[in-house]
């Protein structure tokens, strides 16, 4: 199974990791990821997500 998951950061600080749904599959994550229009999203298997063993996105975009 796979974790929809979007990460929000603060102006002041700091950021959060929100669980958004849950699929099957990586493809219907992705899909519902594109239908969603979420950028700032991943995919990721739940497991490794519940565990912390998950790596986070390490690039910052400018809007």
């Amino acid at each position: 199974m796979f974790a929809l998951v979007l990460t929000v950061c603060y102006l002041g600080g700091g950021c959060e990791d929100l669980v958004v749904d849950a699929f099957n599959s990586v493809q219907e994550c992705r899909v519902a990821m594109r239908q969603q229009g979420l950028r700032q999203a991943g995919c990721y298997p739940i497991e490794d997500f519940i565990d912390g063993y998950w790596i986070p996105a390490y690039q910052q975009h400018d809007f």
